[in-house]
């Protein structure tokens, strides 16, 4: 009865594993060497327990000694499958080391079975299978304990529960009781069912650790890609903030060069009403006012239009953008102040023809703006202010650059000018140059600040881009 039952087991155990082994190794291409160490051992593991059945027909070195030395090598294997999910390094020696092992086990396991009889050859089978096991339960508790992985944690229990389930077969050794296995119904009932049923569940385990992992990267990367989102949303909200920020400083002088042609409308249109009372409205008369009217109009719509373009919130785009006109738009931007503060722009030096960079114009203003309010301010004060705004090609970039002839930057403020909330204004937030760095990185390009013999020097580089 009991030969019998172990010979099922092994039947059952070893289609199971050469079933599992091949489904798997239709995938191989698609696994990674952890998982094709399982695979190489679970079809071992199934080819030799099909061996071991036919053990009465084929000679004992085939269907003893070379299954239980290669059955062996199989949890081995199983064991550095494990240790592979931690540890990437390379394996070659331990390959080696383990295919030389297993010719040596095979060797001394041959004979012992012929000159020593069952008792030392059941010490070596078990052993191996016990100590074996064992290894792969070390793997298994070092996996769970650097990943978490809860299905590790119950495969150290199942690889500790299959070695000391082995290890308990080789007590006939000591005792002589069961030597021959088949020797004792309740021993063989308890002890190849066991070590069966964790066979069997091991392969589960290690699917499961897989299948955990797999979830586990899914989510880092979802959670990795919210909050890259999540900061890219912020990064526009901080940005557009403060643009805001800087147009509220600036309203004074935009509500002054509005203004201007606000005015000037309503008195074109007084006059108008004005010769309609008085019935001397002429047509050359009227044609001029209406065309004042309309140019002071255009001159009101250009203002609103810039500050609009400037403030509105926008999706991130990509797109080709004339670093020229950017300037000429900024420069419109920020002149009724600098009227206001007797500054001089000179942008005499920009080139004719369009210079092309990728990027998006809204924020590629919003850099320009940031730097060239920077450099207002650090003018104010100084006798006969001035900036001066150049564009030159550099290799394979563009390269703008805004020079004022302000007093410079103190040693601290030189170190950390860029820094995140980092700032020598009452009322800044210290994010103006910082947003301008994270904008300019989103199109490969960069910001420094240099001091120069009078002034500072702010360098705005993005790659050229070739449209011909």
């Amino acid at each position: 009865m009991s030969p019998f039952y172990v010979q099922s087991l092994f039947i059952f155990f070893g289609i199971f594993s050469l079933l599992g082994g091949v489904a798997a190794a239709f995938y191989f291409s698609r696994l990674d060497s952890s998982a094709r160490y399982w695979v190489v051992a679970t079809l071992l593991t199934g080819m030799t327990n099909v061996v071991t059945v036919f053990r009465e027909v084929l000679p004992p070195l085939w269907s003893y000694s070379i299954p239980i030395g290669v059955s062996g090598a199989g949890f081995a294997l199983m064991g550095l499958g494990i240790q592979r999910l931690y540890n990437q390094g390379p394996q070659r020696q331990r390959l080696i080391a383990l295919g030389a092992g297993t010719a040596v086990f095979i060797v001394v396991m041959e004979w012992a079975r012929v000159n020593t009889g069952p008792t030392v050859t059941l010490l070596l089978s078990g052993g191996i299978f016990g100590l074996t096991s064992l290894w792969g339960a070390y793997f298994a508790h070092v996996h769970y304990r650097r990943s978490g992985n809860r299905f590790s944690m119950h495969m150290r229990w199942i690889m500790l529960s299959l070695g000391i389930l082995h290890l308990l077969r080789t007590q006939g050794t000591f005792t002589g009781w069961g030597v021959n296995t088949f020797g004792q119904e309740g021993w063989t009932y308890g002890i190849w069912t066991g070590a069966f049923v964790m066979g069997v569940l091991r392969y589960f385990a290690y699917v499961a650790i897989r299948l955990q992992e797999n979830n586990e990267a899914t989510v880092r990367v979802a959670t990795a890609l919210a909050r890259q989102e999540e900061g890219r949303r912020l990064d526009a909200q901080l940005a557009r903030l403060e643009r805001q920020q800087s147009l509220g400083v600036m309203s004074a002088s935009f509500a002054h060069e509005l203004n201007q042609p606000l005015a000037a409308i309503l008195n074109y249109a007084e006059l108008l009403q004005d010769q309609l009372k008085s019935g001397t409205l002429n047509h050359p008369t009227s044609h001029q006012v209406l065309e004042d009217i309309i140019t002071s109009s255009v001159r009101a719509g250009d203002i609103i239009r810039r500050i609009r373009h400037f403030i509105q919130p926008a999706a991130l785009k990509k797109e080709l953008v004339d670093l020229r006109t950017v300037v000429i738009e900024v420069c419109a931007l920020v002149e009724p102040e600098a009227r206001r503060a007797n500054i001089a722009i000179n942008k005499s030096a920009l080139p004719p023809e369009p210079i092309w960079v990728l990027g998006d114009p809204v924020q590629l203003s919003q850099v320009l703006f940031n730097v060239v309010r920077n450099a207002m301010e650090a003018v104010a004060g100084v006798q006969n202010p001035k900036i001066y705004l150049l564009i030159r090609q550099e290799q394979s970039e563009i390269v703008l650059e805004v020079h004022d002839n302000g007093s410079g930057l103190s040693p601290e403020a030189a170190e950390q000018v860029g820094d995140p909330f980092y700032t020598t204004k009452i009322s800044g937030m210290g994010m103006g140059l910082s947003i301008s760095k994270t904008i300019l990185a989103q199109f490969g390009g960069h910001l420094s600040l240099e001091n120069k013999t009078q002034g500072v020097c702010a360098r705005i580089t993005l790659p050229l881009i070739d449209v011909a």
